[in-house]
């Protein structure tokens, strides 16, 4: 009887807990994107009456790393990135911490482009990109030329 209720136990604890931790859930915004060499990518960020924009594009592809150009609020970045792990990701903040803010506050808004994989037939790079924001945040996007 003991055996029954611990594997119905488990099963529970397996079945309920495996949703709790899946990142899928903790998005506000997440989409898939396939551009070429110099193709940009807009995406338009509505918070507080103003407007963010977040443009990126990638501009070489050598030895498996992916050169991007990305531009935040007038700040430009250059990040490197690989399809493999821990190197596949680039972290933008996108509004400064207020000054009253918790030091405990460790969840922020942010943008994560990350660098799924590169198809060399087609020569595109396919990049996911997952905001998190609050609740007064609106995303939209638009597909550049």
């Amino acid at each position: 009887m003991s055996r029954h209720l611990f594997a119905v136990g488990l099963l529970s604890a397996l079945l309920f807990g495996a949703g709790s931790n899946s990142p899928n859930g903790d998005w506000t915004f997440e989409d898939t994107f396939a551009l070429k060499k110099d193709q940009r990518q807009y995406i338009e960020i509505h918070a507080k009456q103003k407007t963010h924009r977040l443009t990126f594009r990638w501009t070489l592809y050598q030895n498996g790393g992916l050169v991007m150009l990305v531009k935040y609020d007038g700040h430009r970045y250059q990040p490197l990135l690989y399809a493999d792990y821990k190197r596949d990701g680039f972290r933008i903040d996108l509004f400064s911490k207020p000054n009253d803010a918790s030091p405990m506050q460790f969840v922020t808004p942010h943008a994560l482009l990350l660098f799924k994989r590169f198809d060399e037939k087609k020569r595109e790079a396919w990049i996911d990109v997952k905001i998190k924001a609050d609740e007064k945040t609106e995303v939209l996007y638009t597909k550049g030329r």
